[in-house]
């Protein structure tokens, strides 16, 4: 195994179809027919709210971060030069406007006292550059993140297996329990959700976020995008992000992870009425003409082939490797309790694979999920009668 390699996993081509498949059934069992529900995602169905933001990207020292790199891997001097950190959307220090959704991460809608991931992904406005050929906008670069270090499938094989479990338990009521069965044949990634699903934060507004799946910084001469996922193929160098919440005021220190108490949680079980604690939280927080929040935003490189790309249950040990800040994620007082803000929530279109060709989502999940997101947003955006366009500031 080499250093910012991905490879392809056997049968990818295969499972990626029968994936492809499986979640337009997922979407008309769900939402299709004579059903009368809203169509939503097939996963993180539970919109918290959209939020405007700014991402502010900094005038890093990117000499510093190679000599660090130089210290952390075998890299030679060639291959540490051919590393271009500031490149796409890092290319400038510049400010740009971002859309960010705050979600679950279940396959339906549930109260907030059950255990699950939180995502925040994020949208910046006006980012130029060569498209890779997926994205479904012209001008953004997604970023999705979890309130988890890792993804709990290794393989698109495995998550098709898990997938179709779920699947034929919405088809069948008596069939829930296969859930659970297919959790005790796959300890591993039963052990995965269940530490998942330990979080409950205090505020999605003061949480840590990563990407868990990596991403490419630059390409080498003479890519060919239609090899990965069928020869292994080697960057110049792999990145994941992350969302680190510090404090507004200088020098921004990070914030220590705060968790809903266990009292709280108990309380708003026992009182039988829906759990929007984390949407009505944001409303509150945001609505305060001080409010002020903010996140550095980070990248982490792999810098041993034991840190794998293509396994997104490998978690990056950060003493191996730790998280650079080359920006900074800000998010103001502003109104987001309103039907229009609803509905774009709901509405807003996010990938992996949306965005600039420098930044090529990498590893198998990741391939998987450019080649599922947007069809899931299209089957969405059809059901909902939305006419989708790229948003704007």
């Amino acid at each position: 195994m080499k250093l910012f390699t991905e490879y392809p996993e056997k049968d990818e081509l295969k499972y990626c179809d029968l994936m492809s498949e499986l979640v337009k059934k997922n979407m008309e069992n769900l939402y299709g027919g004579k059903k009368k529900k809203t169509a939503k995602r097939d996963t993180h169905s539970k919109t918290h709210a959209a939020v405007q933001g700014t991402l502010e990207i900094f005038d890093f020292d990117e000499a510093a971060i190679k000599q660090e790199l130089s210290k952390r891997t075998s890299l030679s001097e060639a291959e540490l030069s051919a590393i271009s950190l500031k490149q796409g959307l890092f290319a400038t220090p510049k400010q740009y406007p971002v859309w960010l959704r705050f979600a679950n991460g279940a396959f339906s809608v549930k109260n907030d006292y059950e255990g699950d991931t939180r995502s925040m992904a994020v949208k910046a406005i006006g980012v130029e550059g060569e498209r890779l050929s997926q994205s479904h906008e012209l001008k953004t670069q997604d970023i999705i993140t979890h309130n988890t270090e890792f993804f709990f499938v290794r393989t698109i094989k495995d998550f098709h297996s898990f997938f179709l479990t779920v699947y034929r338990a919405g088809l069948f009521p008596l069939f829930k329990l296969l859930v659970l069965f297919w959790l005790k044949l796959h300890p591993y990634e039963s052990t995965l959700l269940q530490t998942s699903f330990k979080r409950f934060p205090k505020s999605l507004l003061k949480e840590r976020y990563w990407s868990a799946s990596a991403f490419s910084v630059g390409l080498k001469s003479g890519f060919d995008p239609s090899q990965p996922g069928r020869v292994p193929v080697e960057y110049p160098a792999v990145i994941k992000y992350g969302f680190t919440p510090v404090s507004s005021q200088p020098p921004h220190q990070q914030f220590p992870l705060e968790s809903r108490s266990e009292s709280e949680l108990k309380l708003a079980k026992a009182s039988g009425s829906e759990d929007n604690y984390y949407r009505e939280d944001i409303i509150q927080a945001l609505a305060k003409p001080d409010a002020e929040y903010y996140w550095d935003f980070q990248i982490q490189f792999q810098t041993s082939p034991e840190m794998s790309i293509d396994d997104t249950t490998i978690v990056w040990n950060e003493e191996e490797s730790p998280f650079f800040t080359v920006g900074r994620l800000t998010i103001k007082h502003q109104k987001v309790n309103y039907p229009q803000a609803n509905d774009f929530g709901e509405n807003l279109s996010f990938s992996p694979g949306n965005g600039l060709a420098v930044h090529r989502p990498v590893g198998a999940i990741n391939r998987l999920r450019s080649i599922v997101y947007p069809i899931v947003a299209n089957d969405r955006h059809q059901k909902r009668g939305v006419k989708y366009q790229e948003p704007t500031v």
